[in-house]
């Protein structure tokens, strides 16, 4: 992190990936789903294939009338172990290793979260200091032009009311430039608090990156989203967990079968004098209504299951072009500011701020001038920093590192142009 964020760097997806095991290592939240994943597992593992058996022992008394000890034994010794011939074990088994893939799926699918929303963070920080700079060389600007006002205030050329107006100008632009870098301090404690640090922790400024190039849908990235969108892959985990749970909830409906062995001795001599092999069967067809209840309960809630993930499928479908669309609108945006607004603001604002050295120029139409100018600026950045945090989630929704290689923007000179 030190060396990620001790100087300026532009915000990328391998910057991102580069930050990204620091959320894996140090983020509480991320690894208390893990520990949960393991413990999970180890239920899983722990799942009894057979049940324990069960000990018995005892003593038997005779009356007098009643037949000799010594020829009837009277200590009695059994067992009775729980044999798993109806798969209600196995059963058992595959509801715990469902749960566990479950557990694993949404600790994934945490990381993966996290490491969309520290790109957006890192661009909204890189926002901010975009903003930051054109607050401080507007201040710079506005503190020049009051220096070159107040020297022609001198000479009579300039009336107090335009000092004045300069002088409140250059006020309110050092107080937007003091909020503006709160702001930037609270988008650097919300990253640390990501990647796990304190939030004082020391940071570099951050860059946007240029503008994506236009992207073109494919239908692959549709098929890809089906299969890597997180939220729909633990959806289907969630499925796959209540399909176990109904073939689990079906097999408890059978008998439990268990296999006893029994003796008796006498205490006198620690000699057998008889023993049995018994089989016991319990008989759940007396709960045959309140079993089926169970099974309708459990089907219902893999009907819900199915449900929901043809949900989402659809609803994935919609977001790829939901992402696209809002990406190519900014990539539209930024470059009408860039290409179009920015050159002509920036020519006229010249021409009227080398008439107001030269004595000749308006003060008011020159600071309109300059707040539209920066004013297409901040557009420009506003533009482009929306259309990476639209980038983000659509490598968050097909499960991609990066744009695709065709589509993976070159690095300009300008971080914004």
């Amino acid at each position: 992190m030190m060396a990620g964020t001790a100087c300026s760097d532009v915000v990328t997806p391998a910057t991102v990936d580069r930050l990204a095991g620091f959320i894996r290592e140090q983020h509480p939240g991320l690894q208390a789903l893990h520990l949960r994943a393991g413990a999970a597992q180890a239920q899983a593992e722990a799942t009894r294939r057979w049940a324990d058996p069960t000990l018995r022992a005892g003593g038997i008394g005779f009356a007098d009338r009643g037949p000799l000890a010594s020829e009837e034994g009277d200590v009695a010794l059994g067992i009775t172990q729980p044999l798993p011939v109806f798969g209600k074990e196995s059963a058992a088994r595959a509801v715990a290793d469902a749960e566990a893939k479950t557990a694993s799926e949404t600790a994934d699918t945490r990381f993966r979260v996290l490491k969309r929303d520290l790109m957006e963070r890192l661009i909204q920080a890189a926002l901010l200091n975009r903003t930051r700079a054109l607050i401080e060389a507007d201040l710079s600007w506005l503190r020049q032009a009051l220096l070159h006002v107040q020297a022609r205030q001198a000479s009579g050329s300039v009336s107090a009311v335009q000092v004045l107006q300069l002088r409140n100008e250059v006020s309110e632009t050092e107080t937007r430039l003091r909020l503006q870098q709160i702001e930037s301090q609270d988008a650097a404690a919300r990253i640390h608090r990501l990647l796990g640090r304190p939030l004082d922790s020391t940071h570099g400024a951050w860059e946007l990156p240029p503008k994506a190039r236009p992207l073109t849908y494919r239908p692959e990235w549709s098929r890809q989203a089906l299969s890597e969108e997180p939220r729909l892959r633990v959806a289907r985990k969630l499925s796959e967990e209540a399909e176990a749970r109904v073939e689990a909830t079906r097999k408890s409906r059978r008998p439990n079968l268990a296999l006893g062995l029994d003796s008796r001795q006498y205490s006198g001599d620690g000699g057998l004098r008889n023993g049995s092999a018994t089989l016991s069967l319990t008989l759940p067809w007396l709960n045959r209504d309140q079993y089926r209840k169970d099974l309708s309960r459990d089907r219902l809630r893999f009907d819900a299951a199915q449900r929901e993930v043809a949900d989402l499928e659809a609803e994935v479908t919609l977001e790829i072009h939901h992402w696209l669309t809002r990406i190519e609108g900014a990539r539209i945006r930024a470059e009408l500011a860039g290409d179009t607004l920015i050159p002509r603001i920036r020519a006229a604002l010249d021409t009227a701020t080398a008439g107001l050295s030269a004595g000749s120029g308006d003060l008011r139409d020159t600071l309109e001038l300059r707040r539209t100018w920066l004013e297409a600026e901040s557009k420009q950045a506003a533009a482009i920093a929306d259309q990476w945090t639209a980038i983000a989630d659509l490598l968050l929704t097909c499960g991609w590192s990066d744009l695709p290689q065709d589509s993976i923007p070159t690095t300009p000179a300008s971080p914004t142009r």
